[in-house]
């Protein structure tokens, strides 16, 4: 089916362009085939028949919630905390490594060029999105609690770990020996772990039981957070270990239930950007997508007496 829609596109859009055939190219022609001339206008206008609604409605909320932004007060600070979160998230370190990084997964569907291109389209816009779901949304205590307790078995003892892991016995001892006498773990892991962790400090994030090999979890579960291990032989070489933190109570998941807890309670992007059309000024000037709307603008109606009735 697919490829039967792709092929009438097409057949299409070669119909539309074989009605312009000049001999000198005008100045807004985007190519010339065979001496046929696809103008820019022309071009605009498949691409309007094609996705036009789609990338309407992307433009249409991109404006409302940058607009909503600078209503709200989204601060300098919060911005720099997002972007911190995404540089996590790709593993990246510099702004420009982290445009690449977005472009790439988003398979250039987007061309951020700058720091500010991704503060306007993807940093401001996501806080706006939070701000305004969980806008009004409480959770208290007593609620937090009775989800750890329900679900108590989602919440299990973990450790927070990084590790230094090298080839050698006599490389590991004395990589734990400078350790004792002061040097920095992180900096020692960039410069000598042999796997992927190195490039983040050895920082191997939070893990339970039987996620790690047996020799290397016996040693971290059995560890006090900041103290460092001897080195521990693997299949994988000699690890020197360090636990940064422990989950093993529901003061330790409480901030992690209680962000589920909110998101549960608070509105789906969907209804953020119905809610910011109803309150907006948006004037369709172009008559093919006067009802591109429409689905937002639509209220739900109160239940009729009848209706409530049989609801109970």
């Amino acid at each position: 089916m697919k490829k039967t829609i792709v092929a009438i596109a097409g057949l299409a859009s070669i119909a539309v362009f074989s009605a312009c055939n000049n001999e000198a190219a005008p100045e807004d022609a985007v190519v010339t085939v065979n001496g046929t001339d696809i103008t820019e206008a022309e071009f605009i206008e498949s691409l309007k028949e094609t996705a036009g609604e789609q990338n309407l409605l992307s433009l249409i909320q991109l404006q409302l919630l940058n607009d909503k932004a600078d209503e709200i007060g989204i601060t300098e600070e919060e911005i720099d905390q997002e972007i911190d979160e995404f540089k996590e998230n790709f593993g990246v370190e510099s702004d420009e490594d982290l445009l690449n990084a977005i472009t790439a997964q988003l398979q250039g569907q987007v061309d951020l060029e700058s720091k500010e291109d991704l503060v306007n389209e993807f940093v401001k816009p996501q806080l706006v999105i939070e701000k305004l779901s969980s806008e009004g949304v409480e959770v208290t205590e007593e609620e937090k609690k009775q989800m750890y307790e329900d679900q108590e078995e989602n919440y299990p003892t973990q450790v927070h770990a990084r590790h230094i892991l090298v080839e050698d016995e006599d490389e590991a001892n004395d990589l734990k020996a400078q350790l004792d006498d002061g040097a920095d773990f992180a900096e020692l892991a960039q410069e000598n772990s042999t796997d992927g962790s190195a490039a983040s400090g050895g920082d191997l994030g939070f893990f339970g039981e039987g996620q790690m090999v047996p020799e290397f979890e016996e040693v971290a579960f059995s560890l006090d957070v900041d103290e460092i291990s001897d080195p521990v032989q693997s299949e994988f070489g000699y690890h020197i270990i360090q636990v940064l933190e422990r989950r093993d109570s529901y003061e330790d998941y409480a901030d992690d239930i209680e962000d589920m807890l909110i998101q549960q309670k608070s509105k789906s992007s969907a209804d953020v950007f119905s809610d910011l059309v109803k309150e907006s000024d948006i004037k369709i000037e172009d008559s093919r997508f006067e009802d591109l709307l429409t689905p937002f603008e639509q209220t739900e109606e109160e239940p009729s007496e009848e209706e409530e009735e049989a609801q109970g």
